[in-house]
């Protein structure tokens, strides 16, 4: 039997619907954890990324991956203070506002969840509000967040912006009816009530609260809740990204044509990723690239001069040196480098490379 998430609305509510201006890093967090451990369609949009981390970072994400899923298993509830409410404003908030959730809250949540939380288990010890095994816990979730979602936060970022931008678009055409009869696919508002599929039978009365909707990137299928009632009412839902989200935008400029002519498809994708600097990860991530190729052709820009690199621990930061700047731009010294060529231009050692 089919089971369903009822959220009951009174006049009151219908006026305080509020749609989260930011992402909620937390939620992203336990969402995309869900999605990498999923078995994802042929067509899915998460299955390009679910790969890219198994592949390129699997060592970096497993260790992380693995102690969350003991703490936020898919298709059950998890305890909701691993998502805080009010919605978190940065991982740093987020974090927070975790390692400072009262003693009573972890114990009755971690109950609630069924943790497997036996004495050789760090979940005992955050069901105990142990500050060892709490700062474990910050630290797996940072470490996940790093490796797992930060290399794509540009694309992932722009494209919870370009929704809520139409859902606004909605709220001022045709008011709060109209949004939230548009929400998702999988959500239907017959008013009073809003109706979802949901892992379990819940019903939440805003009883004069509102709701605060969170656009989430990582959601699929059907909308989250918390399970505590005496937590203000959110509603997470999917913003169904397109498949190809991960790659980078085609140039449609004169000038993006001709980079992409004159240097390859690789490397303009890696110079047009670099709008700031980044490490080798980040940016094979932002230019969907194999962490290998990124690596070989970044070293082909840095012998160019268009790329300086720099050491920081144990990662290497990539920037545009000002020629890989103006040749991104199109600039007129880089132009006259080519039809006044130079003994040996950058455009000549760039084509001994390709």
């Amino acid at each position: 039997m089919l089971k369903v998430l009822r959220v009951v609305f009174t006049r009151d509510d219908v006026m305080r619907v509020r749609v989260a201006d930011h992402i909620d890093p937390m939620w992203e967090i336990v969402l995309s954890l869900h999605q990498l451990v999923a078995r994802h369609p042929h067509d899915g949009p998460y299955r390009t990324w679910a790969a890219w981390i198994r592949t390129m970072v699997r060592d970096r994400v497993a260790p992380a991956a693995a102690a969350l899923y003991e703490l936020v298993p898919p298709k059950r509830y998890f305890p909701d203070f691993v998502t805080p409410v009010p919605p978190s404003t940065s991982l740093d908030h987020g974090i927070d506002a975790v390692l400072h959730a009262p003693l009573t809250r972890l114990r009755d949540e971690m109950d609630r969840a069924k943790a497997p939380t036996s004495e050789s288990s760090w979940l005992a010890g955050i069901a105990a509000g142990e500050t060892r095994q709490l700062h474990r816990l910050a630290d797996v979730l940072r470490a996940y967040h790093t490796h797992a979602l930060a290399p794509f936060y540009d694309q992932i970022t722009s494209q919870v912006a370009a929704h809520r931008h139409s859902i606004i678009q909605r709220l001022a055409g045709g008011g709060v009816h109209e949004l939230l009869g548009n929400l998702a696919g999988c959500i239907r508002w017959e008013p009073p009530v809003l109706t979802a599929p949901y892992p379990g039978d819940l019903t939440v009365d805003l009883a004069g609260r509102g709701v605060t909707l969170i656009p989430s990137f990582f959601c699929q299928g059907a909308p989250v809740t918390v399970a505590n009632a005496e937590l203000d009412p959110i509603l997470v839902y999917p913003i169904d990204p397109p498949r190809q989200w991960m790659q980078p935008p085609d140039g449609e400029s004169g000038t993006d044509r001709h980079l992409t002519a004159l240097i390859g498809t690789p490397r303009a994708a890696l110079l047009r990723a670099l709008t700031a600097p980044l490490d080798t990860t980040q940016l094979a991530a932002r230019a969907g690239l194999a962490l290998s190729s990124a690596s070989e052709h970044t070293t082909i820009l840095r012998n160019c001069d268009l790329v300086t690199s720099t050491r920081k621990g144990r990662a290497v930061v990539h920037s545009l040196t000002p020629l890989g700047r103006q040749l991104l731009a199109g600039g007129h010294t880089w132009m006259s480098s080519i039809q006044n060529p130079t003994p040996e231009t950058t455009t000549q050692r760039l084509s001994a490379h390709r």
